[in-house]
């Protein structure tokens, strides 16, 4: 038996507590060595009677689905703005404040593989703080307090050839990270069209420690739900799970794993969650949003000439409900209730409510405006 120590939370104080370090003693074995990246004589695996691995845990679950479990790949891949770092920083909160908002996601790991590293790859030091505190905000915590199972580690300013020596330094030291998260996977490529490139990122993340679960975010391209190149196509193909973040309408946004590419091993792909920016909080929130049927999308689009020549009429770009209730009232002859019921059923999908000045078209259908 080995021992090694591990950080466990106080239950007395929830969140707010003090880490206490306790001894456990830990069978080691091919799935629980103490080194985070795997030997050389432990990287060929032959199944035996004795040798028969734990059944895979759930590490991460999104609306109920088991999205990622022990030792697996999966996939997240995002428009630019539509809030990629936000859901990470979301997900870590969940896991430090399992009753606080995380948008869709729950969180779980072993104690004795109790942490999470997340590399921020792409933005700024000051960005990265933000999204720090932001993380921090939304578990409930303040100065001084610290979750010290969260390890965010901002590496843009390291050359892409030492990033992967950086990484393995930071998993052999912290040899209880049970999540690895690279926000921003591309910026581990110089070309992420480089099948060679792709492929050498794919095998170097399989030399990590088989407890060790990896989730990746990506951007996907301009304009389909694709992952961006090579590497998107080659980390899609071997995932557990992907799933895309898009914007749907005005200021509400989606996590869905129910696209063309959407993935869920052994699970059902079939949900979505819908998420807001809220500026009093600062932060991403999830909110309600119900998704028009297929009779309805074809519904709204007859009424798309509608809109356009309500809107050239008036040579504005916000109307108010009153001003566009008037107007099908002109239009359509009809009385002011009638009008009224009509622009509630079937114009106001069509259009985004610019908080109490009124009502703007849809940016995202202004191509057939």
């Amino acid at each position: 038996m080995a021992f090694k120590f591990c950080t466990i939370m106080s239950s007395k104080d929830n969140v707010k507590n003090k880490e206490i370090q306790i001894g456990v003693f830990v069978q080691p074995s091919l799935y629980d060595i103490p080194e985070s990246i795997i030997p050389e004589d432990k990287r060929l695996f032959s199944p035996n009677w004795n040798n028969k691995p734990p059944k895979a845990e759930k590490v991460l679950t999104f609306c109920g689905v088991k999205f990622l479990t022990t030792g697996n790949l999966s996939v997240i891949g995002a428009f630019i703005g539509v809030g990629k770092s936000g859901n990470i920083e979301a997900l870590c909160s969940k896991y430090i404040a399992p009753d606080c908002d995380g948008i869709g996601w729950e969180v779980e790991l072993k104690t004795y593989r109790n942490k999470i590293l997340w590399l921020d790859c792409e933005r700024s030091i000051s960005d990265t703080w933000n999204s720090w505190e932001r993380m921090m905000k939304r578990s409930g915590l303040s100065s001084p307090e610290l979750d010290k199972r969260i390890l965010l580690f901002n590496i843009k300013a390291i050359a892409i050839a030492e990033r992967k020596k950086r990484v393995e330094e930071l998993l052999n030291k912290n040899n209880d990270i049970g999540l690895v998260i690279f926000d921003g996977a591309g910026d581990f490529v110089s070309d992420t069209n480089s099948i060679p490139e792709a492929t050498a990122f794919k095998d170097w993340i399989s030399t990590f420690n088989p407890s060790i679960s990896i989730l990746v975010t990506l951007h996907t391209n301009p304009t389909d739900e694709k992952m961006r190149g090579n590497i998107g196509g080659e980390l899609m193909r071997r995932s557990e799970g992907v799933m895309l973040l898009r914007k749907i309408e005005g200021g509400v946004y989606e996590s869905t794993l129910d696209f063309k590419y959407g993935k869920a091993r052994n699970d059902s792909t079939n949900v979505s969650h819908f998420y807001t920016w809220d500026t009093e909080k600062g932060m991403f929130v999830s909110t309600e949003y119900e998704k028009p049927t297929t009779s309805q999308k074809a519904t709204s689009t007859k009424y798309v000439k509608l809109v356009n020549e309500i809107y050239t009429f008036h040579q504005k770009d916000i109307l108010t409900f009153t001003e566009l209730a008037k107007s099908i009232q002109n239009i359509r002859k009809c009385s002011e209730n009638t009008a009224k019921a009509f622009v509630k059923q079937s114009l106001l999908q069509l259009l985004v409510k610019e908080g109490d000045i009124g009502y703007s078209k849809l940016k995202t259908n202004e191509g057939i405006f």
